[in-house]
């Protein structure tokens, strides 16, 4: 029983020795900025970060790329609380987001089908009118 909470661990942690405020951070800020290459989520992540939080009156306080670049490599191993509150609310506004999008596709997936087997019904109508004709 103890090997599976061991392997349990492991794989929650991901690449981290141990669990930590920034490898807790560094999964935020993958599912905030979606998928692709490290510098493309990160960068997606800053620019929705800044927008839901711009601190325009405390520089100290703004969500800057290098932030969120310096706990993805390790060169950061502090996260402050009300960054982590941030992350936790901007995290769930995405998958508020990818939710929606998801419905979306699929309403529109739905509507593409409708609108072919309409579309077949038509030209089954005409040509059979056609064949009547000639």
């Amino acid at each position: 029983m103890e090997k599976k909470s061991r392997n349990l661990e492991i794989l929650k942690q991901g690449k981290c020795k141990q669990m930590s405020d920034v490898a807790t951070a560094n999964y935020l800020v993958k599912s905030i900025g979606g998928g692709g290459r490290v510098s493309d989520f990160l960068y997606r992540a800053a620019d929705k970060l800044q927008k839901l939080f711009p601190h325009a009156d405390d520089h100290r306080k703004q969500w800057t790329e290098r932030r969120l670049k310096a706990w993805w490599n390790n060169e950061s191993d502090r996260v402050l609380y009300w960054q982590m509150l941030e992350l936790y609310e901007a995290a769930e506004a995405a998958k508020d987001e990818q939710e929606l999008l998801k419905a979306a596709r699929r309403d529109h997936a739905e509507f593409i089908a409708k609108t072919s087997r309409i579309r077949a019904l038509a030209e089954l109508v005409s040509s059979d009118e056609n064949r009547g004709v000639a």
